[in-house]
């Protein structure tokens, strides 16, 4: 709905939703299916038709567009016996400025007797002069029932209220003047629907907001210029000044000459809508701010700076320009958040990063890969200012930081490779750039240029990450098995599922090569999978031959953060049929200290599962006993460098027994890895160590020699040549010999 003002600036059209204009019926096509005759009234003057529907011009035998110059119209329709009564009300109500409503009989062209049903309002006008406006609906259907079925009227009446907005009429005057305006408006905006009929206390345009009106005036003009609907978004003031936004959908009406005479439609109230709509956007805002940025810092993530690297390699290209990439880590920093804790951790990262962002340039970005690692982008850039920059983090870096009176004091190790020397996109320009940062760690400057020269290892790297990849789909990767001994019993109590490669060209490649390629991309999913995928099938298939040996399998630290890796796990455990207690997962000191909160979070959903946990290489790294008492942790391992040497060194003798009763005071397991001696073995009885585990006992055996492997080393533990005591070599010989 709009009047006629001067078009101003366009206001930028928001989107019409299509769910709205659809449920936003047109009004007025429901009136042109009933009768509905309307008329405006004044004291002393006819009572004039201001428009007819299809079906009440049809009814009453009068062409639509012939009553507006008919002054005598509406006198000649109403029954001579109702004629006088009925023109006296009307005069009388404007004469007194009050609403009226009636029931009187019109007679059509063809002598037939309708009954009319009709209702009016008064309007007074700035003059103090009242016109009154009203509508005749045809209730002939009731009136000739006694039964008080509910009539045309009362359903048309029905039809309006009932619509979920306000239904309106306007002329196409100048002053495109309110002809009906439906009660809902004083919902809307607070004001009657009689102060808009007839433009009398105020107009539209009036309470339509003034950044919108210019917009709502230039969309309905330009729908009316070529004859066609219109559906628009804008916002009304409220008496109280409050905003609402509301959906218009409206339509002309066209005479039998194609030139409009009146526009007709439905203004719904949206302004729940937009309010959800905003809270969706802040959300949705928020949430792709979180999946760019880095929590703790706030700065951008390694998916932002990737995008931020390939926008400026495009542009160096076109430009003909040099950049750099940095990548950095803080030295010491392990060891603060060691000794202090991860809070007072966060906070030196948290203000390493405030420092380093004051150091940049404007045009440069900053990422926070992870930990203590940030990677830098600088543009536009060539060695000396790259130089400068270099100083200036080193700079933020080394400044003492204070940590509530204590002084922390880190280093930066910064690797730099340049675009294009090094690289033409962003996984080269990183990977150079990580390779600078390990040879700036042996470097009395602190920081590196990438130099291909000295990066013996790229070219292999490389090459075996391609083939790792293909070595997981085409089967390459094979199970060995390392039994597991109980101390007392001599009994084999479970094995530990270790991965080897049998490489087509390079025969044999063990785990220490591969798996760290593995861990520096997504491939060690995909490897761990693999040999759960596995472990299980072999389980499986001991179990079907009535041995039931609990299988243990390494995990990563991506594993440990990977919030769909329990769900994958279940799924293989239920492909095997195998219980969620003959799996044991081990997982090192480093990679749950590295980021506890999500590693705690994997872990409890694992062990929810029934799975069971073992710290690897346990005395080796800074494990909190508060993890040992929390997470579903119930097996420790302890490291093979104690063991081994628990013979010749005292102190690690010490240790070895100091971590079975610590183990055993917590209610854990403990096994020892590394037992490689009878004398190491002897030595761990009498301290109570529970399993032990090592070359001595048996070496990592494909399935079919393991399991010859079985049947030379019986249950009650006594070997062979029956003595009671484990005899080295004893088992290997008689796997070799079969």
């Amino acid at each position: 709905m709009r009047s006629q003002m001067a078009p101003d600036p366009p206001f930028e059209q928001p989107t019409v939703r299509a769910a709205v204009v659809t449920d936003a019926i047109d009004a007025w096509s429901v009136f042109a299916q009933f009768f509905v005759l309307s008329y405006r009234s004044a004291p002393g003057i006819p009572v004039l038709i201001n428009d007819l529907s299809l079906r009440s011009g049809t009814m009453l035998g009068i062409a639509p567009d012939s009553v507006l110059n008919d002054s005598e119209l509406f006198s000649r329709l109403l029954h001579p016996d109702d004629r006088d009564r009925v023109l006296n009300e009307h005069w009388e109500a404007a004469a007194n400025a009050e609403p009226f409503v009636s029931e009187y009989r019109m007679v059509s062209q063809d002598g037939a007797i309708l009954w009319i049903y009709d209702r009016a309002m008064p309007v007074t006008d700035a003059a103090g002069a009242t016109t009154l406006y009203g509508n005749c609906l045809d209730i002939t259907p009731r009136a000739r029932t006694e039964t008080g079925t509910v009539g045309v009227d009362e359903r048309l009446r029905s039809v309006v209220a009932n619509i979920p907005g306000v239904v309106y009429r306007c002329a196409c005057d100048e002053a495109w003047t309110v002809e009906y305006l439906s009660d809902q408006i004083e919902d809307l905006v607070g004001y009657p629907a009689s102060d808009f009929v007839g433009n009398s206390v105020r107009t539209y345009d009036s309470i339509i907001h003034p950044d919108d009106l210019a917009y709502v005036v230039e969309e309905v003009s330009e729908a009316l210029a070529r004859s066609s609907s219109y559906s628009l978004e804008y916002r009304l003031i409220h008496v109280s000044g409050e905003i609402r936004w509301v959906a218009e959908h409206g339509r002309p009406i066209l005479g039998p000459d194609g030139r409009r005479q009146r526009t007709v439609g439905v203004i719904l109230d949206i302004t729940r809508q937009k309010a959800a709509e905003k809270s969706r956007e802040i959300v949705e805002r928020r949430l792709r701010n979180q999946a760019l940025h880095d929590s703790l810092t706030g700065l951008a993530n390694r998916t932002l700076f990737y995008a931020s690297v390939v926008r400026a390699i495009s542009e160096a290209e076109r430009h003909g320009s040099d950049l750099a990439v940095f990548v950095m880590d803080l030295d010491g920093f392990k060891e603060v958040n060691d000794a202090l804790g991860h809070v007072s951790g966060d906070r030196v990262l948290k203000e390493v990063a405030r420092r380093l962002q004051e150091a940049l340039r404007e045009s440069d970005a900053i990422a926070r890969f992870g930990s203590d690692e940030f990677a830098v982008l600088v543009t536009q850039a060539r060695r000396a200012q790259v130089l400068e920059i270099v100083r200036r983090v080193r700079g933020a870096v080394e400044q003492s930081i204070d940590l509530e009176g204590l002084p922390v004091n880190l280093a930066a190790s910064i690797g730099i490779s340049a675009f294009p020397r090094d690289g033409a996109d962003v996984d080269t320009l990183l990977r150079c750039a990580d390779t600078a940062m390990y040879l700036a760690k042996d470097s009395d400057l602190g920081y590196a240029f990438y130099d291909a020269s000295v990066d013996t290892r790229a070219a292999t790297h490389l090459g075996l990450i391609g083939d790792l990849r293909h070595a997981i789909e085409d089967q390459e990767l094979v199970l060995h098995y390392q039994p597991k001994i109980a101390v007392r019993s001599g009994q084999v109590v479970g094995v530990e599922a270790l991965v080897r490669w049998h490489h087509p060209a390079r025969g044999l490649i063990m785990p220490s090569e591969f798996v760290p390629v593995a861990e520096e991309t997504s491939l060690i999913k995909e490897l761990t999978l693999h040999v759960i995928d596995e472990a299980g099938r072999q389980w499986r298939a001991w179990a079907d031959e009535g041995r039931r040996l609990p299988i243990a399998v390494n995990l990563s630290l991506r594993d440990l953060v990977d919030p769909g890796f329990p769900g994958e796990v279940a799924a293989l455990i239920g492909k095997w049929r195998m219980p969620a207690t003959m799996l044991k997962l081990e997982v090192t000191e480093s990679a749950v200290v590295e980021d506890p909160k999500r590693t705690e979070d994997v872990l409890e959903r694992l062990g929810a599962m029934g799975l069971r946990f073992s710290v690897d290489d346990f005395g080796t790294g800074y494990f909190s006993l508060a993890y040992l008492k929390r997470l579903p942790i119930d097996e420790i391992k302890i490291d093979r460098s104690f063991v081994a040497a628990m013979t010749v060194h005292e102190e690690d003798e010490v240790i070895v027994r100091s971590t079975i009763d610590l183990g055993h005071s917590l209610g854990l397991s403990v096994v020892a890895e590394g037992v490689e001696s009878r004398s190491v073995m002897e030595r761990l009885a009498p301290f109570g160590c529970d399993v032990a585990q090592g070359y001595y006992l048996g070496r990592p055996m494909p399935p079919d020699e393991f399991e010859i492997w079985l049947e030379h080393h019986p249950a009650s533990g006594e070997p062979n040549n029956g003595k009671r005591k484990f005899r080295e070599g004893t088992v290997l010989k008689s796997v070799a010999s079969a």
